[in-house]
C-alpha cells in the first residue's frame, strides 16, 4: 500500500474511532443523566401519591367513623392518580392485587412487594414489550391491615431520545466522513508530492542523471530531507566526477607508461636486430650501442622514478620540526653547478622559519623544481629560491622568469608523464614524473602545491604549509 493511502486511511480511522468514542460517551452520559432525573421525578411523584393516599384514607375514616372498604378506596386512588404514562397498583400484604382488578404486567413481583412491607420505599427498573418502566413500592396501614402502594412510571421516552441521539451522531458522522475524506485526500496528496518528487529524482540518479535535483518548496521535515538529499546528490556527483577524472588520469598513465616503455624497447630491439644482421662496422656498432645504452638508461630512470613514487606513498617519512633556510642553502649549493651551465643565478630570499619536514625528501622536491626552472629559463637569467609568509600561511617557493605555462596546462603538469614541451623533455632525458613524485611527497607533508604561471613571464611554484 502506498504511503499516501496509509496516511488517508489512518486519518479516516482516527476520525471514526474518535467520533464513535465521543458519540458513545456523550450519548450514554446524557442518557444516564436523564434516567437519574427521571428516577428522582418518579420518586417525588410516588411520594406525593403516597401522601395524598394516606391523607385521603385518614379523611375518609374520620368522616365515616367506620371501617373503610379497601376495594373501593383502592380503586378511587387508582382513578385519581393514574394517567397515560403512570400506573397505580395496590396490593394486600400477601401479594394479592386489590386495584385494579388485574395487573397489566405479566411478571412476578412478589419479592419487591414483600421487601416493601417493612415500610421502606424501594424501586426497580424493568423492560417489557419494548417499554421501559420504573416500579416504586411502599406500604402503609389501612383498617389495621398493611397495603402496598405500587407506582409505575413509563420512561420509554428517554430510551427513544437515546436512540435518536445515536442516529444524530451517525448522520453527523456520515457528513463529517465525506468532508474529512475530501480534506484528507487533498492534504495527503499535497504532503506526499515532495516525497514522490524525491522518489523520481532518486530513480533518475540511479539511471545516471546525476544533475537532477529535488525542488525544495518548504522548510518542514520533508523540506529539510529534500535539502539534505540535494547536498548528498551534490557530493555524489562531485565524487563521481572525481572518480571519472581519476579514471581518465589512470588511463592516461597506463597509455603513457605503455608509450614510454614501447618507444625505447622499439629502438633497442630495432638496433639489436640491425647489429645482428649487418657485418661488423665499428662506427655503426658504436652508434647502435649508444642508442641501446641511452634508451636502456632512460627505461631504468623511468623504473627508478616509479619506484620512488611507490616508496613516497608507502614508506614512513622522517618528519620533524626544523629550520627551513639551512635546507634551502644546501639545495642552492647542490644546484649551482647545474645553473652555471646556462649562466643562471640562483638567489635565496626570505627569513628562516621552523617547519615539519623530511629533509631528504624536501631536497628531492626542490632539486626537481629547480631543474625544471633551469630547463624553462633562458641563459643569463635568474631563479629565486625562498621562504614567504602571507597571513597565517608559510610557504617555500621556486620562482623563474622563463617560458611559463598556459592556464590549461597548470592543472595537468602534476600528472604522470605529462610534458609541457614534449620534444625538449625527451631530448633532455625527462620522463614526466618529477612533479608527480614531488606532489606525492608534498601531500605526505600535509602541505599543498600551488603553481602560478604566465606564458613568457615565468613560473612560481609554492609549497604551502
Amino acid at each position: 500500500m502506498k504511503f499516501r493511502w496509509k496516511i488517508f486511511f489512518l486519518c479516516i480511522g482516527i476520525y471514526l474511532f474518535t467520533l464513535t468514542i465521543t458519540g458513545v460517551v456523550v450519548t450514554e452520559k446524557t442518557y444516564n443523566d436523564l434516567l437519574t432525573k427521571e428516577i428522582n421525578r418518579c420518586l417525588k411523584e410516588q411520594s406525593n401519591v403516597y401522601k395524598n393516599s394516606v391523607l385521603y384514607l385518614m379523611v375518609n375514616q374520620k368522616q365515616l367513623d367506620e371501617k373503610v372498604d379497601l376495594g373501593s378506596y383502592s380503586q378511587r386512588i387508582v382513578n385519581m392518580f393514574e394517567d397515560e404514562n403512570s400506573y397505580i397498583e395496590i396490593y394486600k400484604d400477601n401479594g394479592e392485587i386489590i386495584a385494579p382488578k388485574e395487573s397489566v404486567f405479566n411478571f412476578d413481583r412478589s419479592e419487591e412487594l414483600k421487601s416493601a412491607l417493612n415500610g421502606k420505599r424501594n424501586y426497580i427498573l424493568r423492560r417489557e414489550k419494548d417499554r421501559h418502566y420504573i416500579f416504586t413500592n411502599q406500604s402503609f396501614e389501612a383498617d389495621n391491615k398493611k397495603i402496598i402502594l405500587s407506582y409505575i412510571k413509563d420512561i420509554t421516552e428517554i430510551d427513544k431520545q437515546k436512540i435518536g441521539q445515536y442516529a444524530f451522531f451517525f448522520e453527523v458522522g456520515i457528513i463529517g466522513l465525506m468532508i474529512i475524506t475530501a480534506i484528507t485526500g487533498t492534504i495527503s496528496k499535497m504532503m506526499i508530492k515532495p516525497i514522490e518528487n524525491l522518489t523520481d529524482v532518486t530513480y533518475n540518479i540511479t539511471k545516471g542523471n546525476y544533475k537532477d535535483r529535488v525542488k525544495v518548496t518548504n522548510r518542514d521535515e520533508i523540506g529539510i530531507l529534500a535539502g539534505r538529499f540535494n547536498t548528498m546528490a551534490d557530493e555524489i556527483e562531485s565524487k563521481i566526477t572525481q572518480l571519472e577524472i581519476e579514471s581518465q588520469k589512470k588511463q592516461r598513465f597506463i597509455d603513457n607508461l605503455a608509450h614510454e616503455l614501447r618507444t625505447p624497447l622499439t629502438s633497442i630491439i630495432g638496433y639489436a636486430e640491425l647489429l645482428m644482421k649487418i657485418k661488423y662496422d665499428e662506427q655503426t656498432f658504436h652508434k647502435g650501442l649508444n642508442y641501446i645504452y641511452f634508451e636502456g638508461s632512460r627505461m631504468l630512470k623511468l623504473i627508478n622514478t616509479l619506484m620512488k613514487m611507490i616508496i613516497a606513498r608507502e614508506d614512513p617519512f622522517c618528519i620533524f620540526e626544523q629550520n627551513a633556510m639551512p635546507i634551502l642553502v644546501d639545495i642552492a649549493e647542490i644546484m649551482k653547478i647545474k645553473c652555471s651551465e646556462k649562466n643562471i643565478t640562483l638567489e635565496l630570499e626570505g627569513e628562516d622559519v621552523r617547519l615539519p619536514l623530511d629533509k631528504d625528501m624536501i631536497k628531492a622536491v626542490f632539486i626537481n623544481l629547480i631543474d625544471n626552472s633551469i630547463k624553462a629559463s633562458k641563459e643569463n637569467s635568474k631563479i629565486i629560491l625562498g621562504i614567504g609568509k602571507k597571513h597565517e600561511e608559510i610557504y617555500l617557493y621556486v620562482k623563474d622568469f622563463g617560458k611559463g605555462m598556459a592556464e590549461e596546462e597548470i592543472a595537468k603538469v602534476t600528472e604522470p608523464f605529462y610534458r609541457v614541451d614534449k620534444s625538449r623533455s625527451r631530448k633532455e632525458g625527462g620522463v614526466g614524473l618529477g612533479l608527480a613524485l614531488s606532489s606525492e611527497i608534498i601531500r605526505r607533508h600535509n602541505a599543498k602545491l600551488k603553481i602560478e604561471s604566465k606564458v613568457n613571464e615565468g613560473t612560481v611554484v609554492k609549497i604551502i604549509f
